[in-house]
């Protein structure tokens, strides 16, 4: 969340006191060939698109992917597509030919649960008016069956599909009633050769919470709710051809299916946290991987697994993983293809590719290779600086501040905005322009802004609680003696402190003051006096997590400040620009024509690049900076350099970008350019606000 400063800094030319220990980066020249205007095959494709490309006015999501990765079914209340709103219509696109294919039973149905053949051809689903019940969809004919068997013992009204074998041949589904927790009562497979179906589990077994048949339909595996507070769910597999009934979750507590393979061999369990095969030839399980299973192949051997470093593909047999994909991101039961490369999931962010504008959820298709250490999950620049409808802004937008991955603050037409998940508010008062200098804290709940003062003009801090709507102006140095001059606040991540630069008036004492910086604490407390009382200005505020550091220029070198010890330690003469880390340890800051970063534990210094405007992210492992008109993102650990700035095919900007700001962990960049090239439409011919993710 830290950032460069947002007014224009002096050039410095020596650097005093800091030691500098290590160069990671050099100059960047620009490059003298034109960027290529082709596109390469892009390796995230939005599904959910009408036949002819143009994207959705509405939500989609449920979504299943062939093994063979040539077809992709999911459900949608788009208008556009013909849906209505409340009531999923049902959509399977052909991956090769963008083909759009509509399951429609007639008016007043709504659809869900869709799940593939291996090779596409044929597609079982829940649908109904009132109550749901299984279908069978053959793309061939373009018909569909519903399952449901001839006599079912006891009352049934609904019923829905649990899982599909590869082949298409079988289908388990289940049967219940509107009573408590006997919506899955009864559970069946229908052999679409001989159009039979057999009873799997009676409604005396309890409720099932899920099912998954073998390649030959021989084998059936099941979930019960067993109503135990000890042991809440269990799994069974039955054997369609002897009848013989085993469960495969003994001793791993609540365990629950995630599906049988197709040779009948092995059963995928969630349990204790992870994922288990059970080897029902040995009867012995393992677990080979930790996490919530989402998905997995019909041969067991790959899975989508939501753990501690994020949802991604994992392959169980070599540990291999793919990418990272966003948060909050919606994967189904039969999301993979045969190989593992290729993921189908819903997702309502907006820079996974470009022109994502709809502002809804999307079904996404995304195909990378797995390995070790997997390049992470491309994204395509995205425009923040929009009107609360979503148009683009005929005036002018600057300095954005990054609070957490989806919300920043930026300043348009005298006016402080914050986009918050796509969603674009004004944070000061309509009275108070021109504001300038918007600083959000990590959550994004409180904004700090600088604005015209009430009586006077002068320029004021306020800070906005968005959460109660609550406005507070900070206009004395808590002694009520009123500031004559306020700009450049920081806020605090926490949302507990905030930071400034601040005069007051002049004395016989101090006829000529000059600016110095503060720290305010919220909820009663006070105000402290951060910087030295030497006499020199002081300004460009940078505070770390808790509060405690922070960094500030004052008589052309950068210093930090302990509040809680009052001590005070010199980063670097003759520097500028400081960017603090959230733990106080780190500080970024500009040295002449380069930047660096200065670990105040350890006592080194390295200089990173060529470069100005330096933003550290708040865990001190990447710093964004300009260099060369362009906005560039490096990681201090490897040296890894990554332009952010990038126009649409992949190389430079035509125009400068300028003012960087990275998030917390350092995964998204915002900046400022009035180039038109970097997204799509972008015709109004003035500075916008955008934000690219870390790739």
């Amino acid at each position: 969340m830290s950032r460069a400063a947002l007014c224009r800094r002096p050039s410095a030319s020596l650097l005093g006191g800091a030691a500098l220990l290590l160069a990671l980066g050099a100059a960047v020249a620009p490059r003298a060939e034109a960027a290529p205007r082709a596109p390469h095959p892009a390796p995230v494709e939005r599904v959910s698109t009408a036949a002819d490309g143009s994207q959705a006015d509405g939500p989609s999501g449920e979504a299943a992917i062939s093994a063979d990765g040539r077809s992709v079914a999911f459900t949608s209340t788009t208008p556009s597509f013909g849906c209505a709103d409340y009531f999923p219509c049902l959509r399977v696109k052909n991956l090769k030919t963008g083909g759009v294919t509509a399951i429609d039973l007639g008016p007043g149905f709504t659809y869900s649960a869709p799940v593939l053949s291996a090779d596409g051809h044929r597609v079982a689903y829940s649908a109904g008016t009132r109550f749901t019940a299984p279908y069978l969809y053959d793309r061939t004919t373009g018909t569909s069956t519903r399952l449901w068997p001839e006599d079912p013992p006891g009352f049934n009204e609904l019923g829905r599909v649990e899982s599909l074998s590869p082949d298409g041949t079988h289908v388990a589904y289940t049967l219940g009633n509107r009573n408590g927790p006997d919506a899955t009562r009864l559970l069946y497979v229908r052999d679409t050769a001989t159009g039979t179906d057999d009873l799997i589990s009676p409604a005396e077994e309890g409720d099932k919470n899920g099912a998954s048949v073998s390649g030959d339909g021989r084998r059936v595996a099941y979930g019960l709710s067993t109503g135990s507070e000890d042991d809440p769910a269990d799994v069974y597999v039955q054997d369609r051809a002897t009848g013989e009934r085993t469960q495969v979750d003994a001793g791993l507590g609540p365990a629950y299916l995630v599906r049988i393979t197709a040779d009948g061999r092995r059963v995928l369990l969630d349990a204790e946290g992870g994922v288990y095969v059970h080897d029902l030839r040995t009867g012995t399980s393992r677990r080979v991987a930790e996490g919530r299973p989402e998905s997995v192949t019909a041969d067991g051997r790959y899975a989508v697994v939501s753990g501690e470093d994020g949802t991604r593909v994992r392959d169980l047999r070599t540990e291999r993983k793919g990418a990272a994909f966003p948060d909050n991101t919606q994967v189904g039961p039969d999301a993979l293809t045969a190989d593992g490369r290729t993921v189908t999931f819903g997702s309502a962010v907006s820079y996974l590719v470009p022109d994502d504008t709809n502002g809804e959820s999307d079904v996404f298709v995304y195909s990378g290779k797995l390995a070790t250490h997997p390049a992470p999950m491309p994204y395509v620049t995205e425009r923040i600086s929009l009107t609360a409808d979503g148009r683009q802004r005929a005036e002018a937008s600057h300095d954005p501040v990054m609070a957490d991955e989806r919300t920043l603050t930026f300043t348009t037409d005298g006016t402080v905005l914050v986009n918050s998940f796509g969603r674009v508010s004004q944070v000061n008062d309509s009275t108070q322009k021109p504001a300038s200098d918007g600083t959000p804290c990590t959550t994004g709940r409180m904004v700090g802004y600088v604005a015209p003062h009430a009586t006077d003009g002068a320029p004021e801090v306020f800070v906005r609680n968005r959460s109660v709507g609550k406005l507070t102006g900070l206009d004395s140095d808590g002694r009520r003696v009123r500031f004559t001059w306020m700009g450049q606040p920081a806020m605090e991540p926490g949302c507990r402190w905030i930071t400034y630069a601040a005069t007051l008036p002049a004395t016989t004492a101090d006829p000529a003051p000059r600016p110095q910086i503060y720290r305010f604490t919220f909820n009663g407390g006070g105000t402290d006096v951060v910087s030295a009382p030497t006499g020199k200005a002081a300004t460009n505020p940078s505070i770390s997590y808790d509060g405690r550091y922070i960094a500030f220029e004052q008589g052309g070198a950068v210093s930090v400040r302990d509040l809680d010890t009052g001590t005070l330690r010199k980063v670097a003469d003759k520097a500028s620009a400081p960017s603090i880390s959230h733990d106080g340890r780190k500080v970024a800051f500009q040295h002449g024509r380069d930047v660096y970063v200065r670990d105040l534990d350890a006592g080194t210094t390295i200089r990173v690049a060529k470069g100005a405007e330096p933003s550290l992210s708040g865990d001190g492992a990447r710093v964004a900076y300009t260099s060369g008109g362009s906005v560039y993102l490096l990681e201090l650990a490897t040296g890894k350099r990554q332009l952010m700035s990038t126009d649409r095919w992949g190389g430079r900007s035509d125009l400068p970008a300028l003012h960087p700001s990275v998030n917390h962990d350092g995964t998204v960049v915002a900046f400022e350019s009035a180039s038109p090239d970097l997204v799509s439409g972008d015709t109004n011919g003035v500075s916008d606000v955008f934000v690219r993710q870390v790739s």
